[in-house]
């Protein structure tokens, strides 16, 4: 099984991807084609960004090359595709991955994920001023110093 074959970028369109990951697999278009079902002109044509794959061809190329879960679920999203686990798109962030597991754990009660999605809008919410830049309003500012 083959892994990291793709960038793992969610900007890289599909051509791109299906020729890194075949590349990756030491296969011709040819090969890939035949070993998926395929005639050598449609993949010549999805690698040239002139055919648009469906979900089917997608997942048979990734078979076909022997794609790991992850790298299959880069290529099914890079076509505009749903990944078969959205949790593999989140791979190079950790914490999002957990919280995503967590969130998603059915035996957690209700009002414990409510509260976890809370703190995670609050924590969104900080780090998007972060960026932006946001200061808080001078009267907001004067009322804490006051408050000291």
């Amino acid at each position: 099984m083959l892994t990291q074959a793709i960038s793992r970028q969610t900007d890289v369109n599909f051509a791109t991807a299906l020729r890194q990951a075949r590349e990756s697999s030491g296969l011709s278009q040819s090969r890939l084609a035949a070993r998926a079902g395929y005639d050598h002109s449609y993949v010549s044509r999805l690698e040239s960004d002139s055919r648009a794959p469906t979900r089917d061809a997608v997942l048979s190329l990734g078979d076909a090359m022997g794609l790991a879960d992850i790298d299959r679920d880069y290529l099914l999203a890079a076509a505009g595709f749903l990944p078969l686990k959205v949790e593999n798109l989140l791979a190079d962030e950790p914490i999002v991955s957990e919280v995503y597991a967590v969130l998603n754990d059915g035996t957690l009660p209700g009002d414990v994920r409510e509260d976890l999605r809370s703190a995670i809008r609050m924590a969104l919410r900080q780090a998007q001023r972060a960026v932006t830049g946001w200061q808080p309003a001078p009267s907001v500012m004067t009322s804490a110093a006051n408050a000291d």
